[in-house]
């Protein structure tokens, strides 16, 4: 059963008093979910239990200066993507425009304001949205982690028509956003590559 408001915002005021408890229920609510969410992505155990375990220990040590303006369950999974991100960059990230492209994101998000994030993540929903009806499921399916052949398999279509789909898709957003949003097309398209990264 979710959390209502009110619980959220009282375990929140509490965590950021230092009870230890309010830190212990967040951690048991939320970290199985919240491992599986950063092994769908890294793909290894080991690394996906120290990105969890970073999680919950930058949220302790910096649990007076917090900032939480949506539900704990989506700033959480958004703080995992942040140390997703970390990952990837320590272990595979060489090339100089995608490690300048990251120190800007790091520059506008951090793991106690995830605000930067969440914004990017508003904008590009709202290009999503304007899809093609197939174009969009094929998008979604993708975000959510699906190969391109279980996507081929759910839509009914061949695998490379998901891959026409996807790569247009891609074309469209750019071109959306490198129209409204000039400043910000880079780092949203880092955001979903990301979210795609290493899923074939």
């Amino acid at each position: 059963m979710p959390m209502t408001v009110l619980n959220e915002s009282a375990l929140i005021s509490a965590l950021q008093s230092g009870d230890h408890a309010a830190y212990a229920t967040l951690y048991e609510k939320f970290w199985r979910s919240l491992y599986i969410h950063a092994y769908k992505r890294v793909k290894d155990e080991a690394a996906a239990k120290d990105i969890i375990q970073n999680v919950f220990i930058n949220i302790w040590q910096r649990r007076e200066t917090i900032r939480i303006h949506t539900e704990i369950e989506h700033y959480l999974n958004g703080a995992v993507r942040f140390q997703v991100f970390n990952y990837f960059r320590s272990e595979k990230i060489k090339d100089k425009v995608l490690e300048s492209t990251i120190q800007r994101f790091e520059e506008m998000t951090t793991i106690n304001n995830l605000d930067g994030y969440f914004e990017l993540e508003k904008i590009i929903a709202g290009e999503v949205a304007l899809l093609p009806d197939k174009m969009k499921e094929a998008y979604l399916l993708k975000a959510a982690q699906h190969s391109t052949a279980e996507i081929a398999q759910k839509l009914n279509l061949k695998e490379q028509t998901v891959s026409n789909h996807l790569s247009e898709a891609l074309r469209r957003i750019r071109v959306k956003l490198g129209s409204k949003y000039p400043e910000w097309v880079i780092l949203a398209f880092f955001v979903i590559e990301l979210n795609w990264f290493i899923i074939s």
